[in-house]
């Protein structure tokens, strides 16, 4: 038990976005927020909120991802909340997680296989298909410039020069087009679910253990436009920083937590037993050495 207090690991600075998630007792609670910045095309103005028990294709979308990741896994009271500029996407999700905990005894188990879902549907709020970015936005006009560095002087005269990069390495015409293209927003596929492999922290004063994971970043293209003398960067980034937190000592086998949830009867027990054991040990050397020094005054005598 001391080694589990004692686990400890490295923090590392969270980004814009996040994706947590909180198990308390069998109740799995996600919450994403997500947040896309970029100046490739122009996004429609919106803010909105859906809740997917009165929208059926987004709670169809949702039902299938999980199951895709982990058969028994479903959604409930999902609700999407939405706020888009020009140039930017805002989005939240809350929802919980059913099918994927059980307790046994004193141990609950959670399979966090689920985390990996990917809604690759073109889900909409007010006609703004607001997962399929990359379909619906991003594609022609990475398609536009990139025919404009095959061709010299076509479609537009006045550009130079087009350099595509992905991670900051430079790409092709055709990988920055599939890069940008099959971009979409509630795409978790990148998330390593064996969270045994995360870093972990215990915090004894609030009795969390907590696991962090920092994916790679999930979209980074910068598309560099030259006309004449002026070079213009247009990028897209887009990731996000995974959490789980539980309450009480927590360890993972794989992707599998498993957590004690006991009554902490059977700890208070053995504590219990050890302070008594100190206690006789301590009430036996006071005794002796008592009777220590009534020998050594007998003896004096």
């Amino acid at each position: 038990m001391l080694a589990v207090f004692l686990a400890s690991s490295m923090y590392v600075p969270a980004s814009a976005s996040n994706v947590a998630v909180t198990v308390v007792g069998q109740q799995i609670h996600a919450a994403m927020a997500l947040s896309l910045v970029q100046n490739v095309t122009t996004l429609p103005k919106l803010a909105t909120s859906i809740d997917a028990d009165s929208d059926a294709n987004v709670s169809a979308a949702f039902s299938e991802a999980l199951r895709n990741a982990n058969p028994s896994a479903s959604p409930s009271n999902l609700t999407i909340g939405l706020t888009s500029t020009e140039k930017s996407i805002n989005l939240t999700c809350t929802m919980g997680v059913a099918g994927v905990s059980q307790k046994n005894g004193d141990i609950l188990t959670a399979n966090m296989t689920w985390l990996s879902f990917n809604v690759a549907s073109d889900i909409r709020a007010q006609n703004f298909s607001f997962n399929t970015i990359g379909k619906r936005y991003f594609r022609s006009v990475v398609a536009y410039y990139a025919n404009a560095s095959r061709f010299v002087g076509r479609p537009n005269s006045t550009i130079t020069g087009v350099t595509f990069f992905v991670n900051g390495t430079s790409v092709g015409p055709p990988a920055a087009e599939n890069y940008v293209g099959n971009f979409t927003t509630l795409n978790f596929g990148s998330i390593n679910t064996n969270v045994a492999q995360w870093n972990r922290t215990y915090t004894l004063n609030n009795n969390t253990t907590t696991w962090r994971y920092f994916p790679p970043q999930y979209l980074n293209f910068d598309m560099r436009i030259e006309r004449k003398n002026v070079t213009t960067d247009y990028v897209a980034t887009y990731g996000y920083d995974v959490a789980i937190s539980v309450s009480g000592v927590g360890r993972a086998q794989q992707s599998v937590l498993l957590i004690d949830v006991g009554t902490g009867e059977t700890e208070w027990g053995m504590a219990a037993i050890v302070i008594l054991t100190v206690v006789a040990a301590v009430g036996v050397q006071i005794l002796l050495r008592n009777r220590t020094k009534r020998l050594a005054r007998f003896q004096r005598k």
